[in-house]
């Protein structure tokens, strides 16, 4: 990451705690009861001591390879049906993002994260940006282990902030980036031939790539409060929509960053 896009990171007022301390104090005990049930309501007791410790506390944990993980893990993969529920997803989407974990794939984590943040809510997007572009600037957990992985943390601070000005700036940084992982061959990426920038990694599951894509949908290219036109382009060809070469995407961002 260079100077510049650093400093773009930087403008953003990066908070490690800044999530947690806003989902936290939301979830009640039936919520952490239902987390903790939710490895098939094995050793909840257990669970339900560790999640309330979390809950309570000021940072966020460096490992979770082990217990609580687990139900954590398994509750990022629930469908939320209304607020509590993405409540309880973005808390344990949190922690994952943040952690080492057993599956050490954190982009499986960010992809619910940003759809609960954006479901929650101006506060909890505003939160949401707060604590990605710590991450992001940081790499904390398992993010360092794979190349390829960074660029969706800068995706998922361009969809959370699509609606505000520094869009551009940001989706600037998420080109560059791009560029960068698309033209390297020893990196996990696979291309379809109606787009180069569509991106395929083996080491995503196929829900996570149908939630990246919806995520760009509706941030970018359906979203009717994002004014800059250029930014469903973006959209347009980060689904496979519309064939641009990263160099006319370039030239859509020009000093920007």
């Amino acid at each position: 990451m260079t100077g510049s896009d650093r400093d773009m990171f930087a403008s953003l007022a990066p908070d490690e705690r800044a999530l947690l301390a806003w989902v936290a104090p939301q979830l009640d005990a039936a919520a952490i009861e239902e987390i903790a049930e939710a490895d098939y309501g094995v050793d909840v007791p257990g669970y339900r001591r560790a999640l309330t410790d979390l809950v309570h506390s000021p940072w966020l944990p460096d490992d979770l390879s082990g217990d609580p993980g687990e139900v954590l893990a398994l509750t990022r993969w629930t469908a939320p049906a209304g607020r509590r529920g993405h409540l309880r997803r973005l808390f344990a989407c949190t922690l994952l993002v943040r952690a080492v974990t057993a599956d050490g794939n954190p982009v499986d984590s960010l992809a619910p994260l940003v759809d609960s943040a954006r479901e929650l809510g101006a506060p909890a997007r505003a939160a949401a940006v707060r604590f990605l572009a710590w991450c992001r600037l940081n790499l904390p957990g398992n993010w360092p282990d794979d190349p390829s992985a960074p660029v969706f943390l800068t995706l998922a601070v361009v969809l959370l902030s699509a609606e505000t000005a520094t869009a551009a700036g940001l989706a600037a940084v998420l080109v560059d980036e791009l560029d960068a992982v698309l033209t390297d061959e020893d990196l996990p990426w696979r291309r379809r031939a109606r787009s180069p920038l569509y991106v395929r990694r083996d080491t995503d599951s196929a829900s996570t790539r149908r939630l990246w894509s919806a995520l760009v949908t509706r941030c970018l290219v359906d979203n009717p409060a994002v004014v800059d036109p250029r930014l469903a382009a973006l959209g347009r060809a980060l689904d496979g929509d519309a064939a641009t070469p990263i160099t006319e995407l370039r030239a859509l961002f020009p000093g920007t960053t």
